[in-house]
């Protein structure tokens, strides 16, 4: 996953959910079910950093994302 916004994050999640599903979904398994990769997208997105406008407009009050996780130590349990 994109985590710099230049190189279009930012504009895919503008676009509609299914676009953006689509557009995501193909390094996954094809064995996993459609709504189980959503809800992993969905965890994955909930795992990025706080962007640097957010920590620049509140003035360094909001600096962690407090829903960060390690991929290893935590697992998502989404089934």
């Amino acid at each position: 996953m994109y985590r710099n916004r230049r190189f279009g994050e930012g504009y895919m999640l503008q676009d509609t959910f299914k676009k953006s599903v689509k557009w995501r979904t193909h390094a996954m398994s094809t064995r996993k079910s459609s709504s189980r990769k959503i809800r992993l997208i969905k965890k994955t997105r909930q795992t990025s950093p706080v962007p640097t406008w957010v920590i620049l407009k509140t003035n360094r009050a909001v600096r962690t994302n407090p829903k960060r996780r390690n991929w290893r130590s935590t697992d998502v349990e989404v089934g």
